[in-house]
């Protein structure tokens, strides 16, 4: 694949002038937002961090990443994570360091490579000289597992709906679909914008040499009678969400399918039906079956009554005792 513009800097990080702009969520964030800050500056024109409602006690993080040279906003409360990225983007347009023609949205524990921008440009670059018409572009690979493939048009792979961190996505996307669904809070929002570019008739391209390090959930291995559950000669281990999680994966399923179903039906019981195989085996083989029910059926029950923002506060009190 030929190389974006840009010139190699120290340690062979290559540049990619002012195209890029990276927009990184954070909520009280550790270390490692300062760590993927850092290895975002080299490759991008601007960093945005937009903090999203972290308490006072998440500063020293925050301020470091300002002093390294990122751009911070704060919401003064907790709005979610489409909240956060839209408000990264029109910070990010406001900007008047930056005037940029992507930007490349992250969560604050992702890792990077030091090519990872100039990989995903010169993926749309080519894929737009090939007639594609690019919606966005996506790593192939996320922590080591590949990403959803749709297929493949004149030699690219075709994603179905990447998850929303290591997306780079050309603001003529955003100008054209809109933002991020600020309604779903968390979860489903990549989902809802993957569906919304494809009724554009934009396509989403992996980028094959990309890979996104990122945490994709807590890990958890059964035993029985203490003994690790083996599949195929190797600890089975399945990867969970935290409890609440489970309110905003079953509410926004039925959610999106509302949004989107009636338009991609077999999308929509493919995917319905695959949270319901993830949640029956969790709650099967994983602790904390009590909150996890708890949140799950709070969330059926919003969805149906087409609830969305945050999840209501009893509800998080009563899932924290």
């Amino acid at each position: 694949m030929r190389a974006a513009p840009g010139s190699p800097g120290a340690e062979g990080v290559v540049r990619v002038s002012d195209d890029v702009a990276a927009i990184v969520t954070a909520y009280g964030p550790g270390g490692g937002l300062l760590e993927l800050v850092e290895s975002l500056l080299p490759q991008v024109a601007r960093v945005v961090v937009v903090d999203d409602g972290s308490d006072p006690r998440f500063d020293p993080v925050l301020d470091a990443a300002r002093r390294s040279g990122a751009l911070v906003v704060r919401h003064s409360s907790n709005q979610g994570i489409a909240a956060a990225l839209n408000t990264g983007v029109r910070a990010a347009e406001a900007d008047a360091v930056t005037a940029p023609t992507f930007v490349l949205t992250l969560d604050q524990d992702s890792e990077v490579s030091p090519d990872f921008v100039s990989c995903l440009v010169g993926t749309a670059r080519e894929a737009a000289e090939a007639g594609i018409t690019v919606g966005m572009v996506a790593p192939a690979h996320v922590e080591g597992q590949p990403s959803p493939v749709a297929g493949a048009v004149r030699g690219f792979l075709l994603g179905r709906a990447p998850i929303q961190s290591g997306m780079l996505i050309p603001l003529d996307t955003l100008r054209r679909v809109g933002g991020f669904a600020e309604q779903l809070f968390i979860d489903g929002v990549d989902t809802d914008f993957a569906l919304r570019v494809d009724r554009a008739g934009l396509r989403i391209v992996l980028s094959p040499a990309v890979r996104l390090g990122h945490s994709l959930g807590r890990r958890h291995t059964p035993r029985l009678l203490g003994v690790p559950v083996r599949l195929g000669g190797a600890p089975l281990e399945l990867t969970h969400s935290a409890p609440f999680r489970y309110y905003y994966i079953v509410r926004n399923r039925v959610l999106l399918n509302r949004m989107h179903g009636r338009r991609h039906r077999a999308w929509s019981v493919r995917e319905t039906l695959a949270d319901a195989r993830h949640l029956l085996v969790v709650q099967l083989l994983v602790p904390g079956r009590v909150p996890r029910a708890r949140a799950a059926l709070a969330g059926v029950r919003d969805g149906w009554a087409g609830r969305s923002g945050p999840m209501p506060e009893r509800l998080r009190a009563a899932l924290d005792r």
